[in-house]
């Protein structure tokens, strides 16, 4: 399956990013992909979630999963939403873009093609978080946002949090309007956010937007690691941009495994 793994990924926690084969799915969805919004059969999707799950050690009805917006909401799940996203899209958790618990054996997941999946992790609470963050989630501080919520529901300090930042556009590859340009150079204070010498048009570096949303939050440099991995050439994973919005979707996961 070619699932990427983070560091703290080891017994007691689950914080991966699965790749794009070894599934069931055809054509452009080929082969692993884990989303019923992009045309795919669902028993196709229901067949490749329980080979990731199977895979990477959690039961694919379980699984929590957002209804994603590319909003900056946060929201607290536990055991009453065990299943909810896991057989359907509909019935995932309303309107959000991150998800935090301290309920062991609940999988968490947030579903990319492009988009940096971030994973968080506090092994002195216990307590876990999954966050989607495209470039408008990372404008407006998701990531940020998250690990607040951490502090503010779980009672994590934020130093001791260990975050990932999964495969996503890197800054070569995430060509944006002047007008997004200006918002993210807004938002971050003129820090190097953009790049205006890559092509015709400006460039986000979304990597360095989490990595210093994730440090105001209180993070230390050290418990932040970042994949480095670019998902345009639509290889090793699906890429909306890549493949013409013609694609599947990877799944990252999070979960406790143990209290």
């Amino acid at each position: 399956m070619g699932a990427v793994r983070f560091s703290f990924d080891r017994p007691g926690v689950l914080a991966a990013v699965t790749g794009r084969e070894g599934g069931v799915s055809e054509g452009e969805l080929a082969s692993l992909n884990l989303s019923f919004e992009v045309g795919d059969d669902p028993a196709r999707v229901i067949a490749n979630r329980k080979i990731a799950g199977d895979s990477l050690g959690f039961d694919f009805r379980d699984l929590v999963i957002p209804r994603q917006v590319h909003g900056v909401r946060v929201k607290v799940v536990g055991e009453q939403d065990r299943g909810r996203g896991a057989d359907s899209s509909g019935s995932g958790v309303a309107a959000c873009d991150a998800l935090i618990t301290s309920t062991p054996m609940l999988p968490m997941a947030v579903l990319v093609a492009d988009c940096a999946p971030v994973v968080l992790y506090d092994p002195a609470q216990p307590a876990i978080g999954i966050v989607h963050a495209g470039w408008r989630g990372a404008i407006g501080r998701i990531a940020q946002k998250a690990v607040e919520a951490m502090e503010r529901e779980l009672h994590c300090r934020p130093r001791d949090i260990r975050a990932g930042i999964g495969p996503g556009l890197q800054p070569l590859s995430l060509e944006v309007s002047m007008n997004e340009a200006v918002q993210a150079e807004g938002e971050f204070h003129q820090q190097p956010a953009v790049l205006y010498d890559a092509g015709d048009k400006p460039h986000l570096d979304l990597p360095y937007m989490l990595k210093q949303q994730l440090l105001d939050a209180g993070v230390w440099l050290k418990n932040i690691e970042d994949s480095r991995m670019d998902t345009l050439d639509a290889q090793r994973f699906f890429s909306h941009r890549g493949q013409s919005g013609q694609a599947g979707r990877c799944m990252a996961i999070a979960m406790l495994q143990t209290a």
